[in-house]
């Protein structure tokens, strides 16, 4: 049988979690063991580091990203060709260093570092392939250019999101694909049509990425695996699309309205965000994530100002006193969490969706 070093061992080298190490214990204690599971659950925590050395590490790799970008841009300047080849190189090197770092290592606040450089590099080098080959001719992006780069885009970060796990990986898949289905919908059929209804489709592209993550929520409810961390990424992913579409979808007929009514429509919007707010806030206690709380904060901020403003306060006491009501919302939502989370799911209908969400005692 293992012993707590070994077991705090295997957690260091990343090969068992904290959430798993404690399941782990639970199963060895028969007094853990005799207590009900479905009351106990981990909280929204995604896995950022383990120690400070993570940290160290992730730095180290940051500076070698910053100083790889300066590099590309000074070897490729005034060459097509090594303007190319400049950021490919640069992400085969950002590959390797995954093998390194999260494949073997398995160290994941440089992961994430490691992910995003990884994910820039492939654009900057998409976008100048594309020029290089394509453009230098035909002087104009077609359908099909726009549609392949997009496309190969996906693949590059779909390898990365397979090859690795990484949770925040997955964020950065989901992007790739809401900028391939974006932008191939302006590509095919045209820019000129889609404009008008942009709004509904990013907020169909939010809805969707929102759609995965509760796909990965509603398979570890109790928050011990890896999925959990896949969801939260994309929950945050989610939710500043969908509270920018709802806004801009919301306000919109408000922004265009005609002159005699203009004088309503600044109270309408911050009825209508702050409505917003509070709707946003009850699917967040409901589904146990803070994600669509922190996108729509601003929102509401700008609302609870604007109210404060027709107070005809001084500037500086306005500002004073929104931020102070702001950290008041914030702290109440933070320290009430599951007791608002339990008052709620009082009043609502027992539906077996609902068993698949986080229990409401934790």
């Amino acid at each position: 049988m293992l012993n707590e070093a070994q077991l705090a061992k295997a957690v260091q080298d990343g090969i068992i979690t904290d959430a798993q190490l404690k399941e782990l214990k639970s199963l060895a204690s028969p007094e853990a063991a005799s207590a009900s599971h479905s009351q106990t659950v981990e909280d929204e925590a995604p896995r950022f580091f383990r120690s400070f050395n993570d940290i160290f590490i992730g730095m180290g790799v940051a500076i070698l990203g910053f100083a790889l970008k300066y590099a590309v841009a000074l070897v490729g300047k005034g060459d097509d060709f090594m303007n190319f080849v400049a950021p490919v190189t640069a992400v085969l090197i950002f590959w390797l260093l995954g093998e390194w770092l999260t494949a073997y290592k398995r160290i994941n606040f440089p992961s994430i570092i490691i992910a995003i450089f990884f994910a820039y590099f492939v654009s900057h080098s998409l976008i100048n392939g594309y020029e290089f080959l394509f453009l230098e001719n035909a002087n104009k992006a077609t359908p099909l250019g726009i549609i392949s780069i997009c496309g190969l885009g996906v693949i590059a970060m779909g390898a990365f999101f397979l090859r690795f796990k990484l949770p925040f990986s997955v964020l950065l898949f989901a992007g790739s694909i809401a900028v391939f289905f974006l932008a191939g919908s302006m590509a095919l059929i045209g820019k000129d049509i889609i404009t008008p209804y942009l709004r509904w489709v990013t907020l169909a592209i939010g809805l969707s990425v929102f759609a995965a993550a509760m796909w990965f929520d509603v398979q570890d409810p109790h928050r011990t695996k890896r999925t959990s961390d896949q969801g939260f990424w994309l929950h945050l992913l989610a939710a500043p699309i969908i509270t920018h579409s709802v806004l801009w979808t919301s306000l919109q007929p408000l922004i265009s309205a005609n002159e005699a009514t203009a004088e309503t429509n600044p109270n309408l919007m911050v009825v209508i965000v702050l409505s917003m707010f509070v709707l946003f806030s009850l699917v967040a206690l409901i589904i146990d994530r803070r994600a669509l709380l922190i996108s729509s904060l601003g929102y509401a901020a700008a609302a609870l100002g604007f109210i404060i403003y027709k107070f005809d306060l001084e500037g500086n006491a306005a500002l004073i006193i929104t931020m102070i009501l702001i950290a008041a919302l914030i702290l109440s939502l933070g320290t009430g969490w599951y007791s608002l989370r339990k008052a709620l799911f009082s009043l609502l209908p027992s539906q077996k969706f609902f068993e698949k969400l986080p229990p409401v005692a934790n």
